[in-house]
C-alpha cells in the first residue's frame, strides 16, 4: 500500500503548480503607472495559493491593482456597468503576476 501512496503522489507532483511553492509579487494597491503604493514586497504560495494580480478598470482607463498569494483563484474578468475588474492566476514561474 505504500507504494500506491507514493506512485500517486509522484504523478500528482508532475503537474504544474501543484507542491510547488513559488514567488509573488504582493501589494495591496499598485497605481496605474505600475508603482507600488503600500510598500512592496512578496510572499510564498502555499499549498494550493496561487500568484494573482487584479486590475480595477473605469471604463478603458486603469485605476489600481492589487497582487498578492492567494487560494480560490481563477482567471476571469467581471464586468459592471462601466467598471471592469481583471483576475489573472498564475502558479508556473515565480513572480509571473508581475504588473
Amino acid at each position: 500500500m505504500g507504494a500506491r501512496v507514493l506512485l500517486v503522489l509522484l504523478s500528482l507532483s508532475s503537474l504544474p503548480g501543484f507542491l510547488q511553492a513559488v514567488q509573488c509579487f504582493q501589494c495591496e494597491r499598485v497605481n496605474a503607472g505600475g508603482v507600488c503604493e503600500t510598500g512592496e514586497s512578496s510572499c510564498r504560495t502555499q499549498g494550493s495559493q496561487q500568484c494573482f494580480l487584479r486590475k480595477f478598470y473605469e471604463g478603458d482607463r486603469l485605476l489600481y491593482a492589487h497582487q498578492g498569494c492567494g487560494d480560490l483563484c481563477v482567471s476571469m474578468s467581471i464586468f459592471k456597468q462601466s467598471d471592469t475588474l481583471d483576475f489573472e492566476c498564475c502558479s508556473d514561474t515565480s513572480f509571473c503576476n508581475r504588473f
